[in-house]
């Protein structure tokens, strides 16, 4: 697993909160002490919407490890939803990358360049190890969120 010194994005914003909400595989709130929630959009990785198959099994196995925990969010950019777009990391386990390891979640190269190299190997590696492995959603021929999400708009 990759430190918090590793966790990859050039960081912009560190924010250290409460897991307060899992919205799904790859969203969640954090909410610092005395301050306003922050929409998280975890980096790098997409999951399974929620009405997709393997959606509420990716939710949860994100739900079991991060909430009501508290986390450190290394955030890099916000995207057109608002959503900072952030490593998480409990103590120093990189989340985003436990999601891959587990099988949850599909590494989002469409983003790689925001990555360094390293963490672009391991987030690869990662995804397709859970592949071979066959575990997570990789038990079945999955529907990668982004296909799912335009077959959704037509």
């Amino acid at each position: 697993m990759l430190n918090a010194c590793q966790s990859g994005l050039p960081v912009k914003t560190v924010i250290t909160g409460t897991v307060t909400k899992v919205h799904d595989g790859d969203s969640i709130h954090v909410t610092p002490t005395g301050k306003k929630r922050v929409v998280v959009r975890l980096a790098a990785i997409d999951a399974p919407e929620i009405k997709q198959e393997h959606g509420i099994q990716s939710r949860d196995y994100l739900r079991s490890m991060v909430m009501n925990r508290e986390v450190t969010v290394r955030c890099n950019k916000v995207d057109k939803y608002r959503r900072e777009i952030c490593v998480v990391l409990l103590e120093d386990r990189d989340i985003n990358l436990a999601m891959l390891t587990a099988g949850q979640a599909w590494y989002y190269s469409k983003y790689k360049n925001e990555q360094p190299v390293s963490h672009r190997r391991s987030y690869k590696k990662a995804e397709s190890q859970a592949r071979k492995k066959e575990i997570g959603l990789w038990q079945s021929e999955p529907v990668p969120p982004w296909t799912f999400r335009a077959l959704a708009k037509s």
